[in-house]
Protein backbone atom coordinates (compact mmCIF):
# COMPACT_ATOMS: atom_id res chain seq x y z
CA UNK A 1 0.00 0.00 0.00
CA UNK A 2 1.91 2.86 -1.14
CA UNK A 3 0.77 5.67 1.28
CA UNK A 4 3.44 9.22 1.66
CA UNK A 5 3.62 11.39 4.55
CA UNK A 6 4.19 15.35 3.97
CA UNK A 7 4.69 18.33 6.80
CA UNK A 8 1.92 20.47 7.82
CA UNK A 9 2.35 22.96 5.86
CA UNK A 10 1.17 21.72 2.40
CA UNK A 11 -2.43 21.27 3.66
CA UNK A 12 -5.42 23.54 3.27
CA UNK A 13 -6.33 24.41 6.97
CA UNK A 14 -9.92 25.52 5.79
CA UNK A 15 -11.02 22.02 5.81
CA UNK A 16 -10.58 21.65 9.33
CA UNK A 17 -14.52 21.88 10.54
CA UNK A 18 -15.36 19.36 7.36
CA UNK A 19 -18.07 17.08 8.71
CA UNK A 20 -15.76 14.27 7.63
CA UNK A 21 -12.77 15.87 9.38
CA UNK A 22 -14.77 15.77 12.84
CA UNK A 23 -16.03 12.52 12.74
CA UNK A 24 -12.71 11.45 11.88
CA UNK A 25 -11.25 13.12 14.94
CA UNK A 26 -14.41 10.96 16.65
CA UNK A 27 -13.07 8.03 15.54
CA UNK A 28 -9.38 8.41 16.36
CA UNK A 29 -10.33 9.39 19.94
CA UNK A 30 -12.51 6.09 20.39
CA UNK A 31 -10.00 3.95 18.70
CA UNK A 32 -7.17 5.88 21.00
CA UNK A 33 -8.85 5.47 24.40
CA UNK A 34 -9.27 7.40 27.34
CA UNK A 35 -6.35 5.78 29.54
CA UNK A 36 -3.91 8.25 30.98
CA UNK A 37 -3.67 11.69 28.81
CA UNK A 38 -0.50 12.57 30.24
CA UNK A 39 1.05 9.68 29.08
CA UNK A 40 -1.03 8.82 25.69
CA UNK A 41 0.27 12.63 25.09
CA UNK A 42 3.93 11.84 25.57
CA UNK A 43 3.44 9.07 23.82
CA UNK A 44 2.19 10.79 20.74
CA UNK A 45 4.85 13.54 20.92
CA UNK A 46 7.67 10.77 20.88
CA UNK A 47 6.22 9.20 17.39
CA UNK A 48 5.48 12.96 16.28
CA UNK A 49 8.83 13.30 16.35
CA UNK A 50 10.16 10.47 14.52
CA UNK A 51 7.50 10.20 12.00
CA UNK A 52 8.74 13.93 11.10
CA UNK A 53 12.02 12.88 11.15
CA UNK A 54 11.17 10.15 8.82
CA UNK A 55 9.28 11.61 6.69
CA UNK A 56 11.17 14.85 6.55
CA UNK A 57 13.90 14.00 3.43
CA UNK A 58 11.49 11.65 1.04
CA UNK A 59 7.68 9.93 1.41
CA UNK A 60 7.86 6.98 3.22
CA UNK A 61 5.66 3.85 2.93
CA UNK A 62 2.81 3.61 5.50
CA UNK A 63 3.60 -0.13 6.53
CA UNK A 64 7.13 0.49 6.37
CA UNK A 65 7.16 3.72 8.64
CA UNK A 66 4.77 1.63 11.23
CA UNK A 67 7.18 -1.36 11.10
CA UNK A 68 10.23 0.68 12.04
CA UNK A 69 8.14 2.44 14.88
CA UNK A 70 7.25 -1.08 16.09
CA UNK A 71 10.85 -2.26 16.14
CA UNK A 72 12.36 1.18 17.72
CA UNK A 73 9.39 1.70 20.21
CA UNK A 74 8.25 -0.10 23.21
CA UNK A 75 4.37 -0.05 22.06
CA UNK A 76 2.49 -2.30 20.05
CA UNK A 77 1.49 -1.97 16.03
CA UNK A 78 -2.05 -1.25 16.41
CA UNK A 79 -0.94 1.37 19.02
CA UNK A 80 1.76 3.52 16.90
CA UNK A 81 -1.04 3.25 13.42
CA UNK A 82 -4.07 4.93 15.75
CA UNK A 83 -1.54 7.52 16.72
CA UNK A 84 -0.14 7.80 13.09
CA UNK A 85 -3.82 8.44 11.89
CA UNK A 86 -4.13 10.92 14.61
CA UNK A 87 -1.67 12.83 13.45
CA UNK A 88 -3.56 12.62 9.96
CA UNK A 89 -6.80 13.57 11.53
CA UNK A 90 -4.61 16.83 13.13
CA UNK A 91 -3.53 17.80 9.79
CA UNK A 92 0.29 17.70 11.17
CA UNK A 93 1.23 14.90 8.48
CA UNK A 94 -0.96 14.27 4.84
CA UNK A 95 -1.49 10.26 4.56
CA UNK A 96 -1.70 9.62 0.60
CA UNK A 97 -2.68 6.34 -1.14
CA UNK A 98 -1.63 5.78 -4.82
CA UNK A 99 -4.42 2.73 -5.27
CA UNK A 100 -7.25 3.04 -2.57
CA UNK A 101 -9.03 -0.12 -2.67
CA UNK A 102 -12.65 1.36 -2.60
CA UNK A 103 -14.13 -1.86 -3.53
CA UNK A 104 -14.34 -5.41 -1.77
CA UNK A 105 -13.18 -7.05 -4.26
CA UNK A 106 -9.85 -4.64 -5.29
CA UNK A 107 -8.93 -5.24 -2.04
CA UNK A 108 -9.19 -9.16 -2.31
CA UNK A 109 -7.51 -9.11 -5.05
CA UNK A 110 -4.76 -6.71 -4.19
CA UNK A 111 -1.49 -7.34 -2.61
CA UNK A 112 -2.73 -6.80 1.07
CA UNK A 113 -4.70 -10.24 0.57
CA UNK A 114 -2.23 -12.57 -1.05
CA UNK A 115 -2.25 -14.22 2.69
CA UNK A 116 -5.88 -14.94 1.38
CA UNK A 117 -4.91 -17.08 -1.65
CA UNK A 118 -2.24 -18.85 -0.34
CA UNK A 119 -3.89 -20.40 2.28
CA UNK A 120 -7.22 -20.84 -0.10
CA UNK A 121 -4.68 -22.82 -2.62
CA UNK A 122 -3.12 -24.78 0.14
CA UNK A 123 -7.12 -25.97 1.27
CA UNK A 124 -8.04 -26.77 -2.37
CA UNK A 125 -4.55 -28.88 -2.87
CA UNK A 126 -5.33 -30.68 0.39
CA UNK A 127 -8.72 -31.65 -1.11
CA UNK A 128 -7.06 -32.43 -4.03
CA UNK A 129 -4.82 -34.77 -2.90
CA UNK A 130 -7.65 -36.76 -0.89
CA UNK A 131 -8.20 -38.29 -4.63
CA UNK A 132 -4.05 -39.71 -4.33
CA UNK A 133 -3.07 -43.46 -4.34
CA UNK A 134 0.21 -44.31 -4.95
CA UNK A 135 3.76 -42.85 -5.95
CA UNK A 136 4.67 -39.21 -4.52
CA UNK A 137 1.18 -38.33 -4.68
CA UNK A 138 0.42 -40.44 -1.94
CA UNK A 139 3.07 -38.89 0.49
CA UNK A 140 1.50 -35.70 -0.40
CA UNK A 141 -2.00 -36.76 0.53
CA UNK A 142 -0.76 -37.69 3.86
CA UNK A 143 0.95 -34.61 4.51
CA UNK A 144 -1.89 -31.99 2.68
CA UNK A 145 -4.55 -34.03 4.18
CA UNK A 146 -3.21 -33.65 8.19
CA UNK A 147 -2.83 -29.83 7.28
CA UNK A 148 -6.92 -30.30 6.53
CA UNK A 149 -7.87 -31.83 9.52
CA UNK A 150 -5.54 -30.45 11.94
CA UNK A 151 -4.46 -27.02 11.17
CA UNK A 152 -6.35 -24.62 8.17
CA UNK A 153 -10.14 -24.72 10.00
CA UNK A 154 -8.47 -23.93 13.08
CA UNK A 155 -5.90 -21.30 11.71
CA UNK A 156 -9.12 -19.67 9.82
CA UNK A 157 -11.25 -19.45 12.88
CA UNK A 158 -8.75 -17.54 15.26
CA UNK A 159 -7.87 -15.64 11.92
CA UNK A 160 -11.30 -14.51 12.19
CA UNK A 161 -11.73 -13.58 15.90
CA UNK A 162 -7.91 -12.08 16.36
CA UNK A 163 -7.63 -10.74 12.93
CA UNK A 164 -5.69 -7.78 13.79
CA UNK A 165 -1.61 -9.00 13.51
CA UNK A 166 -0.66 -7.84 17.03
CA UNK A 167 -3.71 -10.06 18.42
CA UNK A 168 -1.96 -13.10 18.97
CA UNK A 169 1.60 -13.21 19.12
CA UNK A 170 2.64 -16.10 16.03
CA UNK A 171 3.52 -19.09 18.46
CA UNK A 172 0.62 -18.53 20.03
CA UNK A 173 -1.73 -18.22 17.28
CA UNK A 174 -0.01 -21.50 15.77
CA UNK A 175 -0.52 -23.44 18.97
CA UNK A 176 -4.74 -22.53 19.40
CA UNK A 177 -4.73 -23.12 15.22
CA UNK A 178 -4.50 -27.32 16.14
CA UNK A 179 -6.66 -26.99 19.41
CA UNK A 180 -9.22 -25.20 17.49
CA UNK A 181 -8.84 -27.50 14.54
CA UNK A 182 -9.23 -30.31 16.08
CA UNK A 183 -12.55 -29.14 17.94
CA UNK A 184 -13.73 -27.56 14.35
CA UNK A 185 -13.04 -31.25 12.49
CA UNK A 186 -15.21 -33.05 15.43
CA UNK A 187 -18.35 -30.54 15.01
CA UNK A 188 -17.68 -30.89 10.79
CA UNK A 189 -18.10 -34.79 11.66
CA UNK A 190 -20.90 -34.62 13.71
CA UNK A 191 -23.04 -32.61 11.25
CA UNK A 192 -21.48 -34.40 8.24
CA UNK A 193 -23.10 -37.68 10.30
CA UNK A 194 -26.24 -36.66 10.08
CA UNK A 195 -26.73 -36.42 6.50
CA UNK A 196 -27.28 -39.62 3.85
CA UNK A 197 -23.45 -39.51 3.07
CA UNK A 198 -22.46 -39.89 6.83
CA UNK A 199 -18.78 -39.34 8.09
CA UNK A 200 -16.81 -41.07 5.24
CA UNK A 201 -13.50 -39.42 3.21
CA UNK A 202 -14.48 -37.00 0.89
CA UNK A 203 -17.81 -35.32 2.11
CA UNK A 204 -15.84 -34.37 5.29
CA UNK A 205 -12.67 -33.26 3.54
CA UNK A 206 -15.17 -31.52 1.26
CA UNK A 207 -16.82 -29.66 4.58
CA UNK A 208 -13.37 -28.98 5.80
CA UNK A 209 -12.86 -27.24 2.90
CA UNK A 210 -16.18 -25.30 2.57
CA UNK A 211 -15.65 -24.17 6.09
CA UNK A 212 -12.09 -22.77 5.96
CA UNK A 213 -12.41 -21.52 2.79
CA UNK A 214 -15.16 -19.31 4.35
CA UNK A 215 -13.68 -18.41 7.94
CA UNK A 216 -11.06 -16.96 5.30
CA UNK A 217 -13.54 -15.17 3.28
CA UNK A 218 -15.02 -13.59 7.09
CA UNK A 219 -11.77 -12.83 7.44
CA UNK A 220 -10.48 -11.00 4.68
CA UNK A 221 -13.84 -8.90 4.52
CA UNK A 222 -13.57 -8.35 8.62
CA UNK A 223 -9.80 -6.65 7.72
CA UNK A 224 -11.47 -4.84 4.61
CA UNK A 225 -13.93 -3.03 7.25
CA UNK A 226 -10.83 -2.48 9.42
CA UNK A 227 -9.26 -0.90 6.82
CA UNK A 228 -11.91 1.28 5.23
CA UNK A 229 -12.67 3.04 8.69
CA UNK A 230 -8.65 3.54 8.83
CA UNK A 231 -9.56 5.62 5.61
CA UNK A 232 -12.76 7.73 6.95
CA UNK A 233 -9.99 8.00 10.10
CA UNK A 234 -8.21 9.53 7.46
CA UNK A 235 -10.78 11.70 6.30
CA UNK A 236 -10.82 10.09 2.64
Amino acid sequence: MGLHLAKRYAIDKATDSSPTRKNAARLYRKMSGRGDQANESKVAKQIETLVLQKSATQPIRLARLVKELSNELPYNFDRILSIVLGLQVGKKIVIREAVPYKRFMDYLLSPISFWFWELSVATMASLGFIFASSGLALFLRYIFGSVLVLFLPGYALVGFIYFKRDDLDYLTRISVSFVMSLALTTLVGLAVNFTPLGITLFPVALSLTVVTIGLLLLTVFRKYSYYRLAKVMMGE
